[in-house]
């Protein structure tokens, strides 16, 4: 396997209360078992980019002061505990609004806006974009983990009776084989890495604080296809500027 790009330090690390297992990255599925038509079990079952989105502010906040944040300092530089990331999650929440009653999550569009907001009240030398090309996603996302910076990823969500149940497979490696494990759409997740082997390209992505791989060659094939496009299927791209 080579790497062709990827995240210079360890990722988000969550403790799980029942099985003692290390998360890679954050889990909306911490608010599993909240009452049905909860805000908590909105924050399950649409959560997803907000779990995205804190995990790169958590990320970014742990290599430099710079990018520390209110909401992120008290819970840098450690392994989590279940209730440490979920009122980690709850203050990032609030941070972007909330989840609207009524839609199915977190539009790109605000997360690329309150990251921006949050970039001019700091000063960072950071600004993000919610890409509307195709083309250049690939080199963007090998750009933002060269910067040591998370990619957040959106898998669009399909329409119509005849795209039920398609989506992009998510892979886990075993035995050096790439196995398809699940089959997902209308969700974001983290890309960490980029790697090639036997001659294939694949994302190393952070999805339910468990690590998967997405081929890169399926995703663009989705995009292309796609009614939407890359309106829904693209990444949040944060470059550094002057």
């Amino acid at each position: 396997m080579s790497r062709i790009a990827g995240l210079s330090r360890q990722y988000i690390q969550v403790k799980r209360k029942e099985s003692g297992e290390v998360t890679y990255g954050g889990d909306q599925n911490f608010f599993r078992g909240s009452p049905v038509g909860s805000e908590d079990e909105r924050k399950r079952q649409r959560g997803c980019g907000v779990t995205a989105f804190g995990d790169l502010l958590l990320y970014l906040g742990g290599g430099s002061q710079d990018y520390k944040i209110k909401e992120s300092e008290n819970f840098l530089h450690r392994i989590l505990s279940e209730e440490e990331y979920r009122a980690y999650y709850n203050l990032i929440y609030d941070l972007l609004g909330g989840i609207w009653k009524g839609t199915r999550g977190l539009s790109g569009f605000r997360l690329k806006s309150r990251f921006n907001r949050l970039s001019r009240e700091k000063n960072w030398r950071l600004r993000a974009r919610w890409g509307m090309r195709g083309g250049k996603i690939y080199e963007r996302i090998v750009e933002m983990l060269d910067g040591d910076i998370p990619v957040i990823l959106c898998i669009p969500l399909l329409f119509g009776k005849k795209n039920k149940g398609r989506g992009i497979r998510f892979y886990q490696k075993e035995n050096g084989t790439y196995r398809s494990v699940c089959t997902v759409s209308a969700h974001y997740v983290v890309i960490t890495e980029v790697v090639e082997e036997q001659g294939n390209t694949y994302f190393g992505i952070s999805s339910w604080g468990k690590k998967y791989y997405v081929d890169r060659h399926e995703y663009e094939m989705l995009v292309h296809r796609h009614f939407f496009g890359t309106i829904l299927g693209n990444i949040l791209y944060i470059r550094y500027v002057r």
